[in-house]
């Protein structure tokens, strides 16, 4: 477990990867975006069948252009969306 700023962990280099990342910033604020395009920039800090998954409202949503990551699935439950994303 990392007890630091998401951001400022992801601009340096991994020193260990990931299975599972949940990422389920304020909503709102597209801070989901920014953290996984963050993540996308750098899949060394995901392991080879890595899953992200995003847990938003719905009306949060918006497909990303994405270089290393693809969405596999989505699920909804109420007022909460989760998408499903996994390394190319």
């Amino acid at each position: 477990m990392l007890r630091q700023d998401a951001f400022a962990a992801l601009a340096r280099e991994a020193d260990c990867h990931f299975d599972y990342v949940f990422i389920a910033p304020p909503q709102y604020k597209e801070l989901w975006k920014r953290a996984l395009l963050a993540l996308d920039g750098r899949p060394d800090w995901l392991a080879e069948d890595a899953w992200v998954i995003v847990q938003i409202h719905p009306v949060e949503y918006q497909a990303l252009e994405l270089q290393n990551l693809s969405e596999f699935d989505q699920r909804r439950y109420g007022s909460v969306l989760f998408v499903f994303y996994a390394r190319r």
